[in-house]
């Protein structure tokens, strides 16, 4: 695993996650909207925050209850967050904005999630090497 690729990941994760937290939503309704992704965001925001803050996400491997049910390896948890993002992103998806304020915030919701999958993506990746790493070392 490289140290130039988690830091700059730790930089995307805060981007992702913590900005829309501190957005100022221009419409009520929206931020409603937004606050029913909240259990996938914070189903998301545990895996990739252990790959920032330690490197890898083993956790996930050996559990068994809802979210990493089935989960035991790189490929099978970037499918489970890629399908939890996926639900984000229909959740989004089917917000109508009935209004200029609506419809700002329906775009700044749709970059929230775009930046939530590319850190997804971006973490996947490292612990797909580090995944590799460790295997090679064992052969």
């Amino acid at each position: 695993m490289h140290e130039n690729d988690v830091a700059g990941l730790e930089s995307q994760f805060n981007e992702a996650f913590y900005v829309p937290a501190k957005y100022d939503w221009q419409s009520r309704r929206a931020m409603i909207h937004w606050i029913e992704t909240a259990h996938l965001e914070v189903a998301l925001a545990g895996p990739v925050h252990s790959i920032v803050t330690s490197g890898g996400c083993n956790y996930a491997y050996s559990r068994e209850d809802y979210y990493f049910r089935g989960v035991d390896n790189p490929v099978a948890l970037r499918n489970r967050l890629l399908q939890s993002h996926n639900q984000m992103v229909e959740i989004v998806d089917n917000f109508m904005p009935t209004s200029a304020r609506e419809s700002a915030d329906l775009v700044s919701m749709r970059q929230f999630v775009s930046d939530i999958g590319n850190v997804i993506e971006a973490a996947c990746d490292i612990e797909q090497r580090r995944w590799d790493d460790q295997n090679d070392r064992q052969a």
